[in-house]
């Protein structure tokens, strides 16, 4: 389960790291806080998911250039803080594969 407050968004059961798991697409977003962020502008969004499904901590994903068809990687690390809806960018984030994702708004 996911829980969301005015600030962000966090797991309420924490990833195990299964192979099972995988990542739900949430579109219309403000991308979160870059506080807890890696990047890499040479990546495709295919390695980009490859990489976060290999570390663990990884919370979830998308192009880090958004112009165009979209290019690069830029992966999140723990809560994704400052994550709210708006016209814009798509996030891809990580869930467990038991478990369908549910957005509870405190």
């Amino acid at each position: 389960m996911f829980v969301c407050w005015s600030q962000g968004c966090r797991h309420t059961v924490p990833l195990d790291c299964e192979p099972g798991e995988g990542f739900n697409k949430y579109s219309n977003l403000k991308l979160p806080d870059t506080q807890r962020s890696w990047y890499n502008m040479t990546m495709t969004l295919v390695e980009c998911e490859k990489m976060c499904k290999r570390n663990c901590s990884c919370t979830s994903y998308t192009n880090a250039n958004i112009s165009g068809s979209g290019s690069g990687c830029l992966l999140w690390f723990g809560d994704l803080l400052d994550i709210r809806t708006v016209m814009g960018h798509f996030l891809s984030v990580r869930i467990l594969a038991d478990i369908l994702p549910l957005f509870v708004y405190l």
